[in-house]
């Protein structure tokens, strides 16, 4: 049992953890032995080294961190209800750390449940975890929006080409003419 002053130290460390966090997912890891939140862990750290941790802690310092971090406190009370284990990122794309949960969760036949989540401070309930683990990673996202961009410059290209070609096939045209 913790007494107030490491309990203190506990919220204090959470706080510095919550405040650079990108995900902060809540899961209900009843169900769960030890031997696979330890392969859950194990696939977090694989993908994100110490950049995403996977830890149980009381609801009630949850929520004192969560406060004093500056998150939205206006979500569904059942997520700060019953057992209660905390992912969250704080280097990495959060989308990805979804993406690992959600295959465990899979692979698992649905547990642990995921309660809810706050993916860059905007709260999500735990039904969304399929469909945010379903959108392309942050390089994806990049990738798409510089395809987008070069696509128009692209073609401007392409066409002053064309139009240089035409101008200079003209040119040697005139030249050949000129040379009979």
């Amino acid at each position: 049992m913790l007494r107030r002053p490491e309990k203190e130290q506990l919220v204090q460390e959470l706080i510095g953890e919550l405040q650079n966090a990108s995900l902060v997912l809540f899961s209900d890891f009843r169900g769960l032995t030890v031997a696979q939140m330890t392969k859950l862990r194990r696939a977090l750290r694989e993908k994100f080294g110490d950049g995403a941790k996977f830890a149980v802690v009381k609801n009630t310092l949850v929520k004192m961190a969560l406060k004093d971090a500056g998150y939205d406190m206006n979500v569904d009370e059942n997520t700060f209800f019953g057992p209660t284990a905390i992912l969250y990122v704080n280097e990495g794309d959060p989308v990805e750390a979804i993406k690992v949960y959600y295959d465990f969760v899979k692979e698992n036949k649905g547990t642990p449940v995921c309660k809810g989540l706050y993916l860059e401070r905007k709260f999500f309930t735990g039904d969304k975890v399929e469909e945010l683990s379903k959108l392309p990673s942050k390089e994806q996202l990049i990738a798409m929006v510089l395809g987008g961009i070069q696509s128009p410059i692209r073609g401007l290209v392409n066409s002053l080409s064309g139009v240089l070609r035409k101008v200079l096939y003209a040119l040697n045209a005139i030249k050949e003419k000129n040379e009979q």
